[in-house]
């Protein structure tokens, strides 16, 4: 009794009778991902279809080294599609799947870009490894900070070659030299920052007048006092110039200044201590190294102001 019911079954699977409901195989969904910008395949890129009300509600596929790939059995309807790759940025959309073939897709993704990429744009980098470069300064930097002066300029040397736009690393290279007492040089650098970028004049004036300063340039010592930009540490070194020279009383002018700026500050007012006792003025002295003593015991000008008391009658 069966067999006959078995050969109609046969006749309807060859005729093909049942392919709609029976044998369908859901919808398929093909397509590229592909690089925004260049258009090139995207490898290994994860695409990724989510439907609540699907079953299962989400799948995954990867892309082959053409960027290609394939998705079977997809219910109908509207599917969230996002695809994603390591270096660049999802790209979520929608999709509307049918049964069966659906029209091929071409996704599209944007490469993040790098830190320099995004400072100097990408037309600065064309053609350059901006994860190298970056990796390169950040030896530089690191050399600068352990005090290796020579490796810190040979790395800011080589990325401004590469990069001449970056006005820090003339800077750099400036703060660099300065380290080295070339001082010619570091002026020249700090010029060239001023002429990239204008809006860093007022700092750059600053620190050239520093290096004068450095080189025993009176007049660059008096304009950066006048100036209003000085610093406590800048003040101090006026004294120290003025005191190098033999300038007593003019050292005494500058290291009151730098008191007055930082009123904490132990060095300046031990300076002035030294200077009341090689203009004889013991109780000035004393007072001083009082001062130095009680605002930094623990520095090597708190000891020796301790040992001056000790010794002064």
């Amino acid at each position: 009794m069966r067999k006959p019911f078995l050969t109609f079954l046969v006749i309807l699977l060859a005729t093909g009778m049942l392919a709609p409901s029976a044998l369908a195989q859901g919808g398929i969904l093909m397509g590229k991902v592909l690089d925004e910008d260049t258009e090139l395949p995207i490898a290994n890129a994860t695409i990724a279809l989510e439907n609540p009300s699907a079953n299962p509600p989400r799948i995954e596929e990867t892309s082959n080294d053409q960027g290609d790939f394939t998705m079977l059995g997809l219910n109908s309807g509207a599917w969230s599609i996002t695809p994603s790759a390591e270096g660049y940025q999802p790209n979520p959309g929608t999709v509307m799947v049918r049964q069966g073939n659906n029209p091929a897709l071409s996704l599209y993704l944007k490469r993040i870009l790098h830190p320099l990429e995004l400072a100097l744009g990408e037309e600065a980098l064309e053609g350059l490894d901006p994860v190298a470069i970056s990796d390169q300064l950040a030896a530089a930097d690191a050399a600068y900070e352990s005090t290796d002066w020579d490796a810190a300029l040979s790395g800011y040397d080589s990325v401004l070659a590469q990069l001449p736009m970056m006005t820090d690393l003339q800077i750099k290279r400036g703060n660099t030299l300065q380290m080295v007492e070339r001082y010619g040089e570091a002026i020249e650098a700090f010029e060239a920052a001023a002429i990239g970028d204008p809006r860093l004049q007022p700092q750059i004036d600053t620190a050239i007048a520093r290096l004068k300063v450095a080189r025993g340039d009176e007049g660059a010592a008096e304009a950066l006092a006048s100036s209003g930009a000085g610093s406590r540490e800048d003040l101090y070194n006026l004294g120290e110039v003025e005191f190098g020279k033999g300038n007593v009383e003019g050292a005494v002018g500058w290291y009151e200044q730098a008191a007055a700026a930082d009123p904490d500050w132990a060095l300046p007012l031990f300076k002035l201590g030294l200077a009341a006792l090689n203009q004889g003025d013991m109780e000035g002295a004393k007072g001083f190294f009082a001062q130095v003593v009680e605002k930094d015991p623990n520095s090597a000008e708190g000891a020796q102001a301790k040992a001056t008391l000790d010794a002064l009658p």
